[in-house]
């Protein structure tokens, strides 16, 4: 309970700070001053303005405002835009009003996180866009095959085989280092996608065994690096390693 609300004021910083004040005038049902507290949280919050854009899209609906309504609906969405908030906000448009607020929605994008902005753009069919996207992030070294990035990449390989194959090379960078075993298996997942991509889509069966067998080349003194991509990749022991790699190799040695 609200014991005062002007001494309440004083406090009031938050989108989520006016939104409390004027949920208790709505429901004391002193709907003009919860209202005013709603709209002057819209100009003066600072942050955490969700329940406050609910709350104030809720009337502008219950009163049939739909310009208000999708004005208070679109500031929701672009508000750390999400893939989930597009695909949102575009729902509740009809065809006629999605035309007017897209190139206001796409004015956004820049600001929305490098991840969310690749879904979008994979969601809108904008491939040349998202390979650009995700041609600029780094490889993920540190999670599985479920990333997002690596899910999308997999959905570019066909369109885009060659960048494709340069964005999974970008993630054997460290390939020749030392390493622990941990870091061998995970190299050795990232040369599956290479693998997969060389023979499955473009059908080059000569240039994965060239650049296999050169990684095999100057990681021979490696044994722990040999098994775990023995592990993964079921030909890697009859690879040939490049020659002229084993002999620099041997000249190093």
């Amino acid at each position: 309970m609200i014991a005062s609300s002007s001494l309440f004021m004083i406090y009031l910083k938050y989108g989520d700070d006016y939104h409390d004040l004027a949920t208790f005038y709505w429901d004391e049902g002193n709907r003009k001053e919860a209202l005013s507290i709603a709209e002057k949280g819209m100009k003066n919050g600072v942050e955490r303005m969700d329940e406050l854009r609910t709350f104030l899209s809720d009337r502008a609906l219950e009163d049939g405002n739909r310009e208000q309504y999708l004005a208070i609906q679109f500031e929701q969405a672009v508000d750390h835009l999400t893939l989930e908030k597009y695909k949102s906000f575009k729902k509740i448009c009809s065809a006629e009003e999605w035309m007017l607020f897209e190139p206001k929605i796409v004015e956004q994008f820049d600001t929305s996180w490098a991840s969310e902005q690749l879904k979008i753009r994979m969601e809108r069919e904008e491939y040349e866009e998202a390979l650009a996207l995700l041609l600029m992030s780094n490889y993920p070294c540190h999670v599985g095959d479920s990333s997002e990035a690596l899910l999308i990449a997999k959905q570019l390989e066909k369109r885009f085989p060659e960048q494709i194959l340069t964005y999974y090379r970008s993630g054997l960078a460290q390939l020749n280092n030392n390493a622990p075993r941990k870091e061998y298996a995970r190299l050795a997942l990232v040369m599956l996608k290479v693998r997969s991509l060389l023979l499955d889509v473009m059908k080059d069966e000569a240039r994965w065994k060239l650049f296999a067998g050169k990684v095999k080349g100057e990681n021979l003194r490696k044994p722990a690096f040999q098994e775990e991509f023995g592990k993964v990749i079921a030909e890697w022991g009859e690879l040939v390693p490049a020659e002229n790699v084993v002999q620099r190799t041997a000249k190093r040695w």
